[in-house]
């Protein structure tokens, strides 16, 4: 019972930080209109900085898991959190008109960032499975 809550909380990390990057994406626009030009610098170094920090905090949960066939049901996990996790973010933040809403070319990085990131999680998951000591 403790792997699969250690493998649940690490998907709900890996679906955190996907959302958080979309959100980014997505609010753009709204971003623009409170910062100005400046606006894309912030979304570079929050998104680079999540990167970063999550990427850390993932790795460092994934090397406490004992190495089980199981650990593999990470590649697919964080995809229901992040259906939740984007739904409650709309319920709770809903966009206030028309004109907030991204663009087209927005959706798709959206949806190229969403099809790329099981390689991220890929990559993670091999070098936490890297720094793993072997029995």
């Amino acid at each position: 019972m403790a792997h699969f809550l250690k493998l649940q909380s690490i998907s709900i990390f890996l679906a955190v930080l996907l959302l958080l990057n979309i959100q980014l994406l997505a609010n753009s626009g709204r971003l623009y209109l409170i910062m100005g030009n400046i606006y894309t610098l912030v979304i570079v170094s929050i998104a680079l900085a999540s990167l970063w920090l999550f990427t850390r905090l993932i790795i460092k949960h994934v090397t406490r898991l004992t190495p089980s066939p199981w650990n593999l049901s990470l590649y697919v996990l964080w995809l229901p959190y992040l259906a939740l996790f984007t739904y409650v973010w709309t319920r709770v933040i809903p966009a206030p008109s028309e004109a907030a809403w991204p663009g087209p070319a927005v959706g798709l990085l959206i949806i190229a960032l969403t099809f790329t990131f099981p390689l991220y999680v890929f990559i993670v998951h091999m070098i936490a499975r890297s720094k793993q000591r072997t029995t």
